[in-house]
């Protein structure tokens, strides 16, 4: 309440000019506050006295526009309300005015420092969101601030305990050497070198010369990142560079005997690495083979990279889904027909499609949707290795691998009598489960920039994801698996107007179902408790910056302070970064 004048003085209504005259000479006071049994009538300035000079006995004149308000509502008030505003105490007590122009001065400074307090707060989570460890010195050396990644520990002790120190001492004492500090001091522009602490880590530091107007230095701000495993990583890699020619040579004179076409499952979790090690050992065996796995996650191409991986490579893969084709013409398109079988029927007759398979793979889809009275003749050719043609009385022998797969649970629908059992038993020989895209969504960034890739070649653009779109994608629960991801990229490359897609195009395509389908949290495993919160807090937290942008407003949105906010997202981003490390 600085700010409030405290320069007035009280007078009983009526009061006469002279009378008002004599009360602000003996006073000193610039305002007159008339009041009439406790009760405030009017005020009046020196300004309107002086207009008044010379009217002696008459009565003093207010006509200035006036308030009263509490002391404590004062800043809920608008400037342009009244002329003058008297303030009074919890008691009634006139304490002071303020007059409409300070008035307005006074809210605006108020609403200044709100502004700036909650630009600060914005600032210091991004700073402290940033991998790198922060600190800010003078131009002396004296450290100033340091961001909360002080906490990565690049010294030895949390840097908080030297705010204050001189970080050319603690270049003397051995911490760390050579000074970034000392080189921008000595030449006054960016420096980037890598220094060595006390315990033998590799820091890359970055300081970078803040300067006045006057061109003098008075800030540096030094940004700094341990690059250990970095270096270690390029030696490594050159080492596997010359391993990586060598194996490609020898690689390429395999391929000039022999030709092997192995499909390309992009996956980067051990849940995918693990399949893949599976396919690897059932490809070298002859064995019948069952996919289990939900709609989208991709099977076919897991079947296809069995065959390809097999003795029977440069055999026919055929493929059928059971579901997609009427009952009544299902039996003819695995078994084949004998001319004149039927009405309608080819004179020459056509081969089934496990001849056509002859020393080959047939992939049958959706098993679990072949009628009960073909399953009777699948289990037969599964068995005698033999088929009978619709019309026909020779059997043929065929050399077919099975693999099949399906959605649904084969072992429930033998208990419900839907399909049979000994039929279940002779496919679920080595039985496959492919994971949701939801249970290895370490998958998602890999596929999408494979899918990126590919559109970009088929509508010949140069499109690109922005990383809160990646996060956003990454965050998704993926109902549709890797079919709904596939079609997700492409409708976003063909609405986009320019070549970077934000999480903005692609809020539109996946909040619809999100939000009509699917409950606001899904759980899909069991997992520890602990371990489910952190998750769902995370993406939400995701959700809410892709769609917000500001951490002030996703504060206000998820109903939390903005510094419990700040604090969760440098967890997650801890978290991220650590994830994504080798």
């Amino acid at each position: 309440m600085a700010a409030i004048y405290d320069d007035f003085v009280i007078v009983e209504h009526p009061v006469t000019v002279e009378e008002a005259l004599k009360q602000v000479h003996g006073s000193g006071a610039r305002l007159l506050v008339v009041r009439s049994r406790e009760e405030i009538v009017g005020v009046c300035d020196a300004h309107g006295l002086l207009l008044q000079l010379g009217k002696g006995t008459t009565e003093l004149a207010c006509s200035e526009p006036f308030a009263v308000v509490d002391e404590e509502a004062l800043f809920q008030q608008r400037p342009d309300q009244a002329s003058f505003w008297l303030i009074q105490n919890d008691r009634g007590e006139i304490i002071g005015w303020l007059d409409a122009v300070t008035m307005e001065n006074v809210l605006m400074k108020r609403k200044l420092s709100q502004d700036v307090t909650e630009l600060t707060k914005d600032l210091e989570a991004i700073v402290d969101s940033i991998y790198d460890e922060i600190l800010v010195v003078d131009a002396t050396g004296t450290i100033l601030r340091v961001s909360n990644r002080s906490a990565n520990n690049l010294w030895g002790v949390h840097l908080s305990t030297v705010v204050g120190k001189n970080i050319l001492d603690l270049e003397e004492k051995g911490w760390f050497k050579p000074s970034v500090t000392r080189k921008v001091l000595e030449e006054k522009r960016k420096i980037s070198i890598v220094q060595q602490n006390r315990f033998g880590r590799k820091i890359l530091a970055v300081g970078n010369p803040i300067f006045n107007k006057k061109r003098q230095l008075e800030r540096i701000v030094i940004a700094s990142r341990d690059i250990t495993e970095v270096t270690e990583l390029k030696n490594e890699l050159q080492r596997a560079k010359s391993l990586t020619q060598k194996y490609k040579e020898e690689i390429d004179e395999l391929r000039n005997h022999q030709f092997v076409a192995v499909n390309e499952v992009i996956y980067r979790s051990e849940a995918m690495a693990r399949v893949m090690e599976q396919v690897k050992r059932i490809a070298l065996v002859e064995s019948t083979v069952i996919l289990y796995g939900e709609s989208g996650v991709g099977k076919e191409l897991i079947a296809n990279a069995i065959h390809n991986s097999s003795a029977r490579r440069e055999k026919p893969f055929v493929k059928i889904n059971c579901g997609a084709i009427p009952e009544n013409l299902l039996e003819s398109e695995l078994f084949g027909y004998e001319k004149g079988a039927f009405s309608g029927a080819s004179l020459q007759g056509k081969k089934g499609l496990f001849e056509l398979a002859h020393e080959g793979t047939l992939f049958l889809d959706e098993i679990a949707e072949m009628p009960l009275n073909l399953q009777v003749k699948l289990l037969r050719a599964l068995q005698e290795r033999e088929i009978l043609k619709v019309g026909g009385t020779r059997p043929i022998p065929v050399d077919v691998r099975i693999i099949a797969a399906t959605n649904k649970n084969l072992e429930e629908m033998v208990q419900r009598g839907q399909f049979r059992e000994d039929l279940y038993y002779r496919l679920h020989v080595i039985p496959l489960y492919i994971p949701a895209l939801r249970e290895r969504i370490e998958d998602v960034e890999p596929l999408v920039y494979a899918f990126l890739e590919k559109f970009n070649k088929k509508f010949s653009t140069r499109k690109y994801f922005s990383e809160d779109a990646i996060d956003m994608l990454n965050a998704y629960h993926w109902p549709g698996n890797v079919r709904q991801l596939q079609n997700v990229i492409e409708r976003a490359m063909v609405i986009s107007p320019g070549n970077l897609i934000t999480a903005n195009e692609l809020t539109s395509i996946l909040s619809h179902r999100a939000e009509k389908d699917q409950p606001p949290v899904q759980v899909n495993r069991i997992i520890p408790l602990k371990e489910a919160v952190e998750l769902t807090e995370s993406q939400l937290i995701q959700l809410a910056l892709a769609k917000y942008k500001t951490i002030t407003k996703v504060a206000e949105v998820l109903e939390v302070s903005q510094p419990t906010l700040s604090r969760r997202f440098q967890k997650i981003s801890r978290n991220r970064k650590q994830e994504t490390k080798p």
